[in-house]
């Protein structure tokens, strides 16, 4: 049993993010550590643990600690025989890819075109793309939508308190594939299990009362009560400012970490700045989260 003793807490200075230390995930949490787990990926949005080795079966339980997992809809990028677990991937076998080499490769949060997003999702790097020159490839990059709620005009905040926007995910889907390409299926069953929703333009946080902003450039396609020629381009204004680099916390990745975000605090995006010549695998579970408010 992992006693609470051993751990520490390492904020990156940054808006969002700190390192959890003298973890090992391998093993079971008592309840003292895990609620200061808890508490600290409340806090901080963001939360790593570098040097894991853990299974499958180790990653799923540790999601489960913070709710029920969420089987995600693209089923065909899933883990055989563990559809839980989403490969995140530019891996190709027998000419396909096995998992999702798009994922997130534009700024998003995840899901939140569902009527219940997501809490939140936990990445474990299983193999991470480098250059010829040992450079690590394909960081991420995370945003505080909390922090740029905070720094948002108060003639803005004043304006669009209580209102909502909607959330698209075919919007979403195909804004991605105007900005770098898609290598995924955009299928009728995706569309008809993700109708748009309507969520608050700032959202609360459940556990930290925190105000968030939840709107997506190219995913949101109006806020209610406005006219889509004023909404559309407040949209993309109101995601510029969340995407301001003095709200980022960027992600360098090693084999081994286990980083998981919070998708009410933070949105986030992949770095594809490497070819399909270096391999990049993350295993990928998401618990479920509530209703926006």
């Amino acid at each position: 049993m992992q006693a609470a003793a051993s751990m520490s807490i390492a904020p990156t200075g940054a808006a969002l993010g700190a390192e959890i230390r003298g973890v090992d995930l391998a093993r079971d949490l008592d309840s003292e550590t895990f609620g200061r787990i808890e508490e600290a990926f409340d806090r901080h949005g963001v939360i790593f643990f570098r040097g894991q080795t853990i299974t499958v079966e180790q990653q799923i339980a540790f999601a489960r600690r913070f709710g029920n997992v969420e089987i995600n809809v693209n089923t065909q990028a899933c883990l055989q025989g563990r559809p839980e677990v989403l490969l995140v991937s530019n891996v190709k076998e027998n000419g396909r890819y096995i998992g999702l080499a798009d994922a997130g490769t534009t700024w998003h949060t995840d899901m939140s075109a569902y009527a219940c997003p997501p809490r939140c999702s936990i990445l474990h790097a299983i193999e991470v793309p480098r250059a010829a020159d040992g450079t690590v490839l394909g960081d991420t990059i995370f945003a505080s939508a909390a922090a740029a709620y905070d720094a948002l005009a108060p003639e803005l905040k004043s304006r669009l308190e209580g209102r909502r926007s909607t959330h698209s995910y075919l919007a979403k889907m195909m804004a991605r594939k105007a900005a770098v390409g898609l290598t995924r299926e955009v299928t009728p069953e995706h569309l008809e299990k993700t109708p748009p929703v309507a969520h608050p333009v700032f959202r609360t946080h459940p556990v930290t009362g925190r105000k968030c902003l939840y709107v997506t450039e190219g995913e949101c396609i109006g806020i209610d009560g406005m006219a889509e020629a004023d909404a559309v381009p407040l949209i993309s204004r109101l995601h510029r400012h969340l995407i301001d680099p003095r709200f980022q916390y960027r992600h360098r990745w090693r084999v081994g970490d286990v980083l998981m975000w919070d998708n009410c605090t933070c949105q986030h995006l992949a770095v594809r700045d490497y070819g399909e010549s270096l391999r990049r695998l993350m295993h990928r579970v998401t618990v479920n989260g509530s209703v926006p408010f």
